[in-house]
């Protein structure tokens, strides 16, 4: 029930006005050929393929939306950014630790602060975000945006409940536009 928004109105808002969640009014239908071909492309590729199909080139040019993703994910340590480890007898472990963090989660917000910073870099604005975190949430998330020159953000975590790295990695951090509550 909540108005239409492209991919920036998504991004900015967090959720929806009814509370719920955005979702596309449609999913592309992908042929095999395709999905056969994507099969091959590394990850920073296939996120670079899979973005394009949400974002639009009026909002993002490709171009743009490439360096943007290559950005996200040039400080991950695997050359991969994520590794397929083959173990025996046909079982295989997707490593998501690689990014700065060792979460997972910086996976996504490494893309979501380049996207965030591109929009903002375009309307000359600036914006704080808010993270309430029991860990990873929060490191991965100043990781992305620290030294951000239009990103103020603000931590909070419950101090001395969190993994002592993790705190760490919160806590210093002494970057100006950094801010974490325990």
């Amino acid at each position: 029930m909540a108005p239409r928004v492209d991919f920036e109105g998504a991004l900015f808002s967090g959720y929806a006005s009814d509370g719920g969640l955005f979702m596309p009014e449609e999913l592309p239908q992908l042929d095999r050929e395709t999905l056969c071909q994507w099969s091959a492309l590394s990850y920073p590729g296939l996120v670079k393929e899979l973005c394009a199909l949400f974002i639009g080139s009026e909002l993002i040019p490709k171009d743009d939306l490439n360096d943007l993703i290559d950005r996200a994910f040039s400080r991950f340590r695997h050359r991969e950014v994520v590794h397929m480890s083959r173990l025996r007898n046909g079982l295989n472990v997707l490593e998501l630790w690689h990014g700065v963090t060792y979460a997972f989660k910086d996976l996504s917000l490494s893309c979501t602060a380049q996207f965030l910073q591109y929009f903002l870099e375009k309307k000359e604005k600036h914006v704080t975000v808010v993270i309430g975190t029991s860990g990873d949430t929060g490191s991965a998330a100043i990781e992305s945006v620290q030294g951000a020159k239009n990103v103020d953000i603000i931590v909070l975590l419950p101090k001395g409940h969190c993994t002592k790295i993790q705190e760490l990695q919160m806590t210093t951090v002494l970057k100006e536009n950094v801010h974490v509550f325990g």
